[in-house]
């Protein structure tokens, strides 16, 4: 359905970035890029935390090859 309403958000995530996770309800885990209360939260399922592994596998195979 269209919403009417778009929205375009990018981070760069440097070497040195702080990247840490925690619990969000029984089903969920935030992951934190830049800290709790100053940087990006993603809320994730553990079925969309596995598809970001496999893709940001890919994309580390790529940059090495």
């Amino acid at each position: 359905m269209h919403s009417g309403f778009h929205m375009n958000t990018w981070a760069k995530i440097d070497d040195g970035c702080e990247i840490s996770y925690s619990p969000d309800g029984p089903s969920a885990m935030s992951v934190y890029f830049g800290g709790r209360m100053e940087g990006f939260e993603i809320v994730m399922t553990r079925d969309s935390l596995d598809r970001l592994a496999t893709v940001a596998a890919e994309a580390r195979d790529k940059l090495a090859a």
